[in-house]
Order: C-alpha cells, then sequence, then structure tokens
C-alpha cells in the first residue's frame, strides 16, 4: 500500500489575498489624506485669525497711542468712515488695502457715541473705533475700543 503524500504547509500569501491587502491600505490612505487636509486647512484658518487679530490690535493701540500722547489728544482722532483711503484731518487712519506683506486688508471706523449708554461722560464725548481685518472680503476679526474725552 502506497500512501499519499500529504502536501506542505503553504508558505507566503496569493495573489488574491495580496490584492485585497492592497484594496483596503489605500483605502485607509484615502482616508487619511483626507483628514490631514481638512486639518492643515482649519490650521491655517486659525492662523490666519490670529494674525488677523494682532493686527487689528495693532491699530487699535495706535490710535489709543494718539489719544494719549499729549501733543495730539482727543482731538487728534477725528471721525471717520471705513472706507477713507487717503490720510486727510478727516481720514487719520486710512483703509489699507493689502496690510504690508500679507493679503490683509485693514479698515478703521471711528464714530461719535456721546449719547451712548457706555459713554462715562456724555457731556465731554466718546468716540468709539472700530477696527477690521478682512480678506478676499471675508472678516477674519474685529476690535472695537471706547475714547472718552476727559
Amino acid at each position: 500500500m502506497t500512501s499519499a503524500r500529504a502536501r506542505p504547509a503553504p508558505h507566503g500569501f496569493t495573489l488574491i489575498e495580496m490584492l485585497v491587502l492592497i484594496v483596503v491600505f489605500s483605502g485607509s490612505l484615502v482616508a487619511l489624506l483626507s483628514v490631514s487636509r481638512e486639518s492643515a486647512r482649519r490650521i491655517a484658518e486659525v492662523d490666519a485669525s490670529a494674525r488677523a487679530m494682532q493686527y487689528a490690535q495693532e491699530r487699535i493701540e495706535t490710535v489709543l497711542a494718539d489719544r494719549r500722547n499729549p501733543q495730539r489728544g482727543y482731538a487728534s482722532v477725528p471721525l471717520q468712515t471705513a472706507n477713507c483711503a487717503v490720510l486727510s484731518a478727516s481720514c487719520a487712519y486710512p483703509m489699507e488695502n493689502s496690510i504690508p506683506g500679507t493679503p490683509l486688508s485693514r479698515s478703521v471706523q471711528i464714530t461719535d457715541v456721546s449719547t451712548s449708554t457706555s459713554c462715562p461722560n456724555p457731556g465731554s464725548g466718546c468716540k468709539q473705533v472700530l477696527v477690521t481685518v478682512s480678506h478676499n472680503g471675508r472678516k477674519l476679526a474685529s476690535l472695537a475700543a471706547l475714547l472718552a474725552n476727559n
């Protein structure tokens, strides 16, 4: 009687197993890249917003410094619209369509809020300074400050 030889155990993977592995790996790689791209986009948005806030704060501090300067004072901060473009007596802080080195634009609007309840001394006068930083028409940051004439 002859004995049947047992087949040796297979070593390695079959072609079908390799194809399934490649498909699964490719699918997970696509999902991972999609998540990475979205994360990078959100990080860029947060960075742009933080930079915009810094530029808005910088302009607010400039206006406050002008107000506190003994040679300039409250009167040196004129009422102005957000879209004033040229430095003049009624436009101390012209709109910057492109802040140097960035694609951001910055505008300053100064309004009289002497009759507002937020004004601590309505008889002397109050001005609200609103600084807006935008990118391609989309507002990234907006800061307001109240100047009182005392």
